[in-house]
């Protein structure tokens, strides 16, 4: 009987979970940690690493399927906080889930380490990169700029611009290397901004995060040339700047790439 129990415990001990990651950056810290092939469902977006793209997808931010996260037999089910609901049905049917804040620099540590202690892993490799460009980005010139971040490449202002407002690792960036956030009102992390808004608003420099996945193709020259007409400084002084780097909209370990990106132009 002994024997049989010991037996139990050490495949147990030695058996591969079987990980669900609601959210591209869950599976991209993930796959640094070095557990990527215990992954057996991710969300329809995650595109990095290219591997994560054989995996079955379990649908997208608003409608993750229970059905197909059931019928993988997951031992654990990874999401962010806006993810709740999902995770709660998902305890009821008696699967283990961990649900994470991932909006700001520190929650974002915080998660790589929730991550890794749930899968046994180490996570001082993913954490010491972000730790050395944090540092770095302290001992930039610092600038009075006020900078706004802006999500996507819209050709149609009037529609309202989605943008980096408050508690969110935008700001923590910006603040980084030593700008400010132009979005001074209410605490909003993605507020919608109007035209008049934008006006009001008069920001220095102008960040406009592309991302294909969700923006399709751009003309870049065209949409420059466009916010150089509109009246505020950033446009005046042609301080707009795209980037359409792929880590920049993904709060993960590559956190540390979106710090030196975006000090880069904010500061350089």
């Amino acid at each position: 009987m002994r024997l049989v129990l010991a037996l139990v415990l050490s495949l147990n001990l030695f058996a591969s979970e079987r990980i669900i990651a609601l959210a591209p950056s869950i599976s991209e810290i993930v796959f640094a940690l070095g557990k990527g092939d215990q992954l057996v469902g991710v969300s329809e977006y995650a595109s990095y690493p290219p591997e994560v793209k054989d995996i079955t997808k379990i649908g997208g931010y608003s409608n993750p399927s229970l059905e197909k996260i059931f019928s993988l037999n997951p031992s654990i089910v990874i999401g962010q906080s806006h993810y709740d609901k999902t995770l709660r049905q998902l305890n009821k049917l008696g699967i283990k889930t961990l649900s994470l804040e991932m909006t700001s620099i520190p929650k974002i540590q915080d998660s790589i380490r929730q991550i890794a202690s749930a899968l046994q892993a180490d996570p001082q490799a993913l954490l010491d990169p972000i730790d050395r460009a944090i540092k770095k980005a302290k001992a930039k010139s610092k600038t009075k700029q006020r900078v706004l971040i802006v999500y996507g490449l819209s050709m149609d202002l009037n529609r309202g611009l989605y943008i980096a407002g408050h508690d969110i690792f935008y700001e923590d960036i910006i603040k980084l290397c030593g700008a400010q956030n132009a979005y001074e009102d209410e605490s909003l992390s993605q507020p919608v901004l109007h035209y008049e808004g934008l006006l009001a608003l008069n920001p220095d420099k102008v960040i406009l995060l592309h991302h294909s996945a969700t923006d399709g193709e751009v003309d870049f020259n065209r949409a420059k040339e466009l916010w150089y007409n509109i009246p505020i400084n950033a446009g005046q002084n042609k301080e707009i700047v795209i980037l359409s780097e792929d880590y920049l909209s993904i709060p993960s370990h590559r956190l540390a790439k979106s710090i030196s990106s975006l000090c880069e132009v904010i500061a350089p």
